[in-house]
């Protein structure tokens, strides 16, 4: 079985915090984090805008796998906090080569958020140490070619009632060659997490093994040879090469999509220009258009 390293990108946003009837007055956070199933080989690569490192309790940062919000401090019902925090994920997957688009949508993805609280203001030196009280899991739907556009509110639980409104994104970015190795979890915990013994890094697969089947082993050439691989190993790249370009186009375009309907729905919004897709059928050559750069695709179809 040949497999193939996609690429998901997430992009999600906590926009404003409404205490709707908070029991207690003090400091509050929100966490964030991704999960993944463990049955699929994945890396998972966390980012937020302007983060360098170093806790901040007046922006987002990353720390132990989870995005923190900036801490705000909660004194009235019915207060409404704007946070604004932004943050990416990234997940590499390795895939089964011959049925991406299949493996992608049956993916695992979660969304968790943690609402955490203390009323010791001292107790904020130690960021880690600062209590859950309440947390939220939301399972996201992901296909590969209409990608994932959702903003909603989320309530925590009765006991500490409030509202987070938050927008996820997520889109396929990237399909090739495996280019990183990937740990195999056997039975690892959810978080994929799994111990070492039970981790095993999958080796790098060739690009000729990859395109011509897992199973494919060039000869060994004498000097001055050369050698051409048969019809159906060339009949099967085609093929290959053909479905992850339509696949990757498909993402794209419903990107574009997405993107002009929103501009046509809520027209105030900064516009911002983007690549578009012609499709030109009887050439067999589809054009990504964007202001400098031009991608060609010959024999895609």
């Amino acid at each position: 079985m040949s497999e193939v390293q996609g690429t998901v990108e997430f992009s999600v946003e906590l926009h404003k915090f409404h205490n709707v009837d908070l029991f207690q007055r003090g400091f509050y956070q929100v966490r964030a984090g991704l999960r993944v199933s463990p049955r699929v080989p994945h890396r998972l690569i966390i980012t937020t805008p302007g983060y360098t490192g170093e806790c901040s309790f007046s922006s987002a940062g990353v720390h132990d796998g989870l995005v923190f919000s900036r801490i705000f401090q909660i004194l009235y019902r019915n207060e409404e906090i704007s946070l604004e925090d932004r943050m990416t994920f990234r997940v590499h997957l390795l895939l089964d080569g011959d049925r991406v688009e299949e493996a992608l949508s049956e993916v695992d993805f979660q969304l968790r958020l943690d609402l955490h609280f203390t009323d010791v203001e001292q107790q904020l030196a130690d960021i880690s140490s600062v209590p859950v009280i309440s947390s939220r899991t939301l399972g996201l739907h992901f296909l590969p070619q209409n990608g994932l556009h959702h903003h909603l509110p989320v309530m925590f639980d009765y006991f500490h009632l409030s509202v987070i409104s938050i927008t996820v994104h997520a889109s396929l970015v990237a399909l090739h060659q495996p280019l990183i190795s990937f740990a195999r979890s056997g039975k690892g915990a959810w978080l994929g997490k799994g111990s070492p013994e039970s981790e095993a890094a999958s080796s790098v697969m060739s690009v000729e093994n990859l395109m011509f089947g897992a199973g494919y082993c060039r000869p060994v050439l004498t000097e001055g040879s050369f050698y051409v691989p048969s019809e159906n190993c060339l009949q099967r790249a085609h093929t290959w090469h053909r479905s992850l370009c339509r696949l990757l186009l498909a993402a794209y375009k419903g990107l574009c999509f997405y993107y002009t309907a929103l501009m046509n729905d809520v027209p105030e919004l900064k516009r911002v220009e983007i690549g578009t897709i012609n499709t030109h059928t009887h050439s067999h050559t589809h054009t990504l258009h964007s202001n400098t750069v031009h991608y060609n695709y010959n024999s895609v179809y």
